[in-house]
């Protein structure tokens, strides 16, 4: 008895929570105390899934393009800041357009920042992770990218290190645990015929500050990414064999059109049936026609788990489905502040923290090393390179500019962010409305856009109200 007391009182002092109960409605859940590291193998095994689905499943593959275009659109462009000097700002503004903006930065030659960010960006969503190579340039160049599949990373490579250090899924690490370097393979391991072998036996050892390696950390401790298909891939394939199974019985159906009744029934049966087919069936004399059966609950279905997989992946269920029937103004626009949040978080956070910013350095470092620049290395490497989203689509600018002009208007904004709020440069916007002004004078026309012409003068501030009224 005095056991039985002890384990009630027990259990009364112990908060109690229904969810960590065990056994009926909790028993499917799997618990596990495995770190943000425990994938293991299991990471390639979801990559390689995640791929078949964006060449075949048109929802997933719409997915991507839905988040890449949103995140990359035409490109993160960057701008020089930070440089009170006019030649040297212009010499800054040549060099990123003949380095950052041109195919010059391609190890390949084919793709300009904006098009690496593309195919970085749709990496990341479907293998979770990315590595992209930092090739030096000769004789003071500026370097080179290489965007890599994340199948190069020698993921087998597992062993103790010297002074404390060990590699681990191909990553090597110090004694503090920080990253010194990578163990890649030259050729994808997946290459086909002669090239398979030639980098893929052995990988080697690539510094860790000539490797970028991109990925989503949603856990305290994570080296590695996931693929973001991980909680929507069952849903996904759940969807496709649903739409599947209403084709086929819809296709069946449709072969039966007509049965024949007839006592004189042959008995060689087809071997195929073909949509309008007559099918002699034994009975009395007369026809009888087919009624398909329908498809019910199908919309009702497609669409509980095409917002399941919206809502997994951080996009709107119109951008995953493409259907806009249900929609208004409000709707839209709730939708979109959610999805407006995950995508800024996906430029700031992942392409610029961990690409774009670290390329913006290396930029600024190059610059500062040519020959023409060193005695103003000390005011190069103090600038800074920001950069700028792309224009976000607005769903309707009659309703949606005129609070940024009030919030300016007001003191609670800045133009150059209201301007940069639209994923436009406010430098570019400024010095063209300079030429358009000049122009405009020079040539003595006359536009509407011109404040100038047409503003009323600001009211007079609180302290100054009495003096112009003695003065008046």
């Amino acid at each position: 008895m005095r056991r039985v007391s002890a384990r009630v009182a027990l259990r009364n002092m112990t908060a109690y929570y229904d969810a960590a109960s065990t056994g009926g409605r909790t028993g499917s859940w799997r618990k596990s105390r495995g770190d943000a590291n425990a994938a293991g193998g299991r990471r390639a095994r979801l990559s390689f899934i995640s791929r078949d689905m964006v060449r075949n499943n048109p929802i997933a593959t719409g997915v991507v393009q839905t988040i890449v275009s949103h995140t990359v659109g035409k490109g993160i462009m960057p701008k020089l800041e930070n440089i009170k000097d006019d030649a040297l700002l212009k010499a800054g503004k040549e060099r990123l357009e003949r380095f950052l903006k041109s195919h010059a930065i391609d190890w390949r030659g084919r793709e300009t920042l904006a098009g690496l960010q593309r195919l970085v960006d749709a990496a990341i969503v479907t293998d979770g992770e990315v590595l992209v190579i930092l090739h030096p340039g000769a004789n003071g160049s500026y370097p080179k990218l290489e965007v890599l599949e994340i199948d190069h990373l020698d993921d087998a490579a597992f062993r103790a290190g010297t002074e404390g250090g060990y590699v681990q899924d191909g990553i090597e690490y110090d004694a503090d645990g920080h990253r010194v370097a990578y163990h890649l393979f030259d050729e994808h391991p997946g290459a086909q015929g002669w090239i398979a072998w030639k980098g893929r036996a052995v990988s080697r050892r690539v510094p860790a500050q000539f490797v970028l390696h991109l990925y989503r950390q949603d856990r305290p401790g994570q080296e590695r990414g996931v693929s973001w298909f991980a909680p929507v891939a069952l849903p996904l394939q759940d969807l496709a064999d649903y739409e599947d199974a209403q084709l086929v019985r819809q296709k069946i159906a449709a072969c039966f059109t007509v049965f024949r009744h007839t006592t004189n029934k042959n008995d060689q049966v087809p071997a195929t049936l073909s949509p309008g087919a007559i099918v002699d069936v034994s009975g009395e004399d007369g026809y009888e026609f087919a009624s398909p059966p329908g498809v019910d609950g199908y919309d009702e279905f497609t669409r509980g788990q095409l917002r399941r997989i919206a809502k997994g992946m951080g996009i709107t269920y119109e951008a995953c489905s493409g259907d806009l029937s249900k929609v208004n103004f409000s709707s839209a626009k709730m939708g979109r502040m959610e999805m407006d949040r995950n995508v800024e978080s996906w430029q700031w956070l992942i392409l610029i923290a961990q690409f774009l910013a670290p390329l913006g350095r290396l930029f600024l470092q190059s610059w500062a090393l040519e020959p023409a620049f060193l005695h103003r290395a000390e005011e190069i490497l103090a600038a800074n390179v920001d950069w700028v989203p792309p224009a976000r689509i607005l769903i309707d600018p009659a309703k949606e500019i005129p609070p940024l002009v009030e919030e300016v208007r007001a003191g609670l904004n800045s133009r150059q962010r209201a301007v940069t709020s639209l994923g436009r440069d406010p430098d570019q916007i400024h010095q063209e409305q300079v030429e358009d002004q000049k122009q405009a004078d020079t040539d003595g026309l006359i536009y509407d856009s011109d404040g100038r012409y047409h503003a009323k003068p600001a009211p007079p501030v609180a302290g100054e109200k009495q003096e112009l009224e003695n003065n008046e």
